[in-house]
């Protein structure tokens, strides 16, 4: 990699690792003050330090690991310690550029390539990036290669292992948060909600990880959103299939105007039982138009 000469480089830049600093000094230094001045508030300060110290490694973690180097005939990616790889436009099955809206109504863009043999590479991009985006899928594209039946994979690793760390941090922060509140007050069933949402998001974010897939065929699909409920459907035994954008607002008056948004994909099959699984329109929004775009025209 030392050799080569890139063309551009896409990476995580300083401005979250300040910011994020910025915060995490401030909540902990108020935390510290609000200790040492026997305040109980301190526990609930020291969560929102305990949650943004988790954030500052991880934005210190995105910068110095994670990064993409574009050349004229091929390029590296790395998202860890060691396991950076050069990957010639040749060996590129396909790539696409998707936009699609977060759950916080944000427009994001992520630039996706697919190799044979490991999972799709993706990562965000911002205006910044676009220049050097455009130019890899140029690449891609004039480079020469054997096409195969396009195939698409929708599943919950993307960000997976991140979200999972970060479930595990919330929980055992709560759980010693609840543990001071029983010591203190007595009160063990104040703290029991706490710990159920806890374990209860982590419990989706491994079961999203290891067993949420929906693999995009050429003759049908198959789909798995737990353990025991896979299955296979060709596209001619599905009647009908929708996409579902879900807004929900906040009770609060003041944050009413600001809704979040969930997505959905939904099909009917032909015996009558219907079916459906979340995504996230900016990470798998292609995926999901492919996937409606095949039942309506091969059903």
């Amino acid at each position: 990699m030392e050799n080569r000469q890139w063309k551009y480089k896409i990476g995580s830049g300083k401005t979250p690792v300040v910011l994020s600093l910025i915060m995490f000094a401030i909540f902990g230094g108020v935390t510290g003050w609000l200790y040492s001045e026997n305040n109980g508030a301190f526990l609930f300060t020291g969560l929102f330090s305990a949650i943004l110290l988790a954030l500052v490694i991880a934005t210190v973690y995105r910068l110095a690991f994670c990064k993409v180097l574009i050349g004229k005939d091929g390029f590296y990616y790395q998202t860890g310690p060691g396991n950076g790889k050069f990957y010639a436009y040749t060996q590129v099955e396909k790539a696409w550029i998707h936009s699609g809206e977060a759950q916080n109504r944000a427009q994001e863009d992520y630039c996706n390539i697919e190799i044979p043999g490991i999972p799709v590479i993706r990562f965000q991009f911002f205006y910044a990036d676009e220049k050097a985006v455009n130019y890899l899928i140029k690449r891609i594209e004039a480079a020469e290669r054997e096409h195969s039946a396009e195939e698409y994979l929708i599943d919950g690793k993307v960000f997976g292992k991140t979200r999972i760390v970060l479930g595990i941090v919330l929980l055992i922060v709560i759980a010693f948060v609840d543990t001071v509140i029983i010591k203190t007050s007595g009160l063990v069933l104040m703290v029991i909600p706490g710990i159920v949402m806890a374990l209860y998001v982590l419990i989706s974010l491994v079961n999203s990880n290891l067993f949420f897939k929906v693999k995009i065929e050429e003759t049908g699909f198959y789909c798995q959103t737990n353990p025991f409920n896979g299955q296979y459907y060709p596209y001619s035994e599905i009647t009908a299939c929708r996409r579902i954008k879900k807004v929900v607002r906040n009770r609060r008056p003041r944050q009413a105007e600001n809704p979040r948004y969930y997505f959905f994909f939904e099909f009917t099959d032909s015996g009558g039982a219907t079916r459906k699984f979340q995504f996230e329109d900016q990470i798998h929004g292609h995926e999901v138009d492919v996937l409606k775009q095949r039942i309506e025209t091969r059903r």
